[in-house]
């Protein structure tokens, strides 16, 4: 069951790596540039990738919340993809902390489409 559900989730961040890649006009020679993690699509595939990758291990270390773990990455990810692309100021560092919201609502949507109906909660 295991293996199932991290190969539709490398399925999922590659299809919609392509998919980002193709909207472009080019297919993409990397797994993720720091213009594709900018976007919120990118940003949220690998925002789930992380948190899923972390949460075992900090769930039997602290008691976290999730969600709050899933912002903190996705701020993460959105904040050194700004400081890569375009360059961090205030303001849109505000920007993307709201943006963050986005990206982390988004990554728990798709945890509770994909990953959910696989445990069968």
């Amino acid at each position: 069951m295991k293996k199932l559900l991290w190969c539709l989730v490398l399925l999922s961040a590659l299809l919609l790596s392509c998919s980002v890649a193709l909207a472009e006009g080019e297919l993409p020679t990397e797994p993720f540039s720091w213009e594709q993690l900018a976007t919120i699509a990118g940003a949220t595939v690998a925002t789930v990738l992380i948190v899923q990758l972390l949460k075992l291990p900090l769930d039997k270390v602290w008691k976290v919340p999730t969600r709050i773990v899933v912002y903190l990455i996705a701020l993460v990810i959105l904040l050194l993809a700004t400081q890569f692309t375009t360059g961090l100021t205030t303001q849109n560092g505000i920007l993307t902390a709201v943006n963050a919201v986005i990206v982390a609502l988004a990554a728990m949507g798709a945890y509770e489409v994909t990953f959910r109906k696989l445990e069968g909660k």
